[in-house]
């Protein structure tokens, strides 16, 4: 019958023996992992402050221009009610479709380089966040040699120097 084995639920050494295996200690890990998710959290907020920043913006715009455009119109067809004469008729009319096109134009415009903006700032906010997992990889890996220079020591300081062999 097998002996019982009273070992740690993360304790892979016995079934590894030649293999060193960090400790998984906290303190290796901890200053690296707080600072590291301490700019991971404020790239992430960065980020969601740009999108709701630039949406309120577009909001904002688009809301203006909706309620002057429907202020343009009805002052059109007042304007078309007290005309008289088919030349009038037509002259309103071209006036109003060549501004109502301007600004159309002018808006749409408007709003593409609203969505540059907010694009830029977008891509910045996840270049700082590629560059935070690029760190968090380099420290998180810098902590595992440091846990595993801990074990070898651990281990080789463990070790009885091998006795004098007899002939």
């Amino acid at each position: 019958m097998p002996a019982k084995r009273n070992t740690d639920a993360f304790d892979f050494s016995s079934m590894m023996p030649q293999w060193p295996m960090p400790s998984f200690s906290n303190w290796n890990f901890a200053e690296r992992e707080d600072r590291i998710e301490a700019k991971t959290v404020a790239g992430v907020q960065k980020m969601g402050q740009t999108l709701w920043s630039h949406t309120g913006k577009a909001f904002d715009d688009q809301m203006n221009f909706v309620s002057h455009r429907l202020h343009e119109d009805i002052e059109c067809a007042k304007t078309l009610s007290q005309c008289t004469a088919p030349e009038e008729t037509m002259a309103t009319l071209q006036a109003f479709y060549s501004k109502m096109a301007n600004e159309y134009q002018e808006h749409f415009a408007k709003q593409a380089a609203l969505f540059r903006d907010s694009f830029s700032e977008s891509a910045a906010a996840v270049e700082e966040l590629n560059e935070t997992a690029i760190e968090s990889v380099s420290e998180l890996g810098k902590a595992a040699e440091e846990s595993l220079k801990e074990v070898q020591a651990k281990t080789t300081a463990g070790r009885k120097p091998a006795a004098n062999a007899k002939s």
